[in-house]
């Protein structure tokens, strides 16, 4: 079974598509210079549809678990919330295939058996996580001085996503 792994924001889309817990593809997709959430949705759309795995199901990061208030304004929280909302109705009609939305926290300790170490920001937690059980290098990307692109971790997440087994 193909599962694509989504982790949906409305600058970047990690993406990840795994079989028998195994990675075919992942990367990210930038949609900064998308203006409106329809082109961002239709863009990351053509780019997930030219890749050539049939898809079984799509497992996409809820992204409005990791709020709790504080740092982050409503406007922000509105906005990735109807980006959220419309890139999904968008990807679940036209890929045809069961949507599943997963806490990140459900997710994380599904796949690697607990959701984060204290003292460890989750992000570091899940790429410390990915990198034990994987080689990545084949699909993270480097800035043009030569660091570790950070929206890489996006791919990591989405990845955590497509790794996530619901019980049978």
């Amino acid at each position: 079974m193909v599962i694509l792994g989504l982790d949906v924001s409305t600058t970047t889309i990690g993406y990840a598509f795994t079989k028998n817990r195994k990675i075919l593809d992942m990367g990210f997709i930038d949609i900064k210079k998308q203006n409106t959430i329809q082109e961002k949705a239709y863009y990351a759309m053509d780019i997930l549809e030219d890749k050539p795995h049939k898809i079984d199901r799509i497992h996409v990061e809820d992204n409005l678990s990791g709020f709790s208030g504080g740092r982050t304004s409503q406007q922000v929280i509105i906005k990735l919330a109807k980006f959220n909302a419309v890139f999904c109705f968008i990807l679940e009609n036209a890929m045809g295939v069961p949507l599943l939305s997963i806490n990140p926290n459900t997710g994380r300790k599904k796949v690697f058996g607990k959701a984060r170490l204290k003292g460890i920001k989750s992000k570091d937690f899940v790429k410390a996580q990915v990198e034990k059980r994987y080689d990545t290098s084949d699909w993270c990307k480097t800035t043009s001085r030569g660091n570790w692109d950070k929206r890489n971790i996006d791919m990591y997440d989405a990845l955590t996503m497509a790794l996530f087994e619901e019980k049978a």
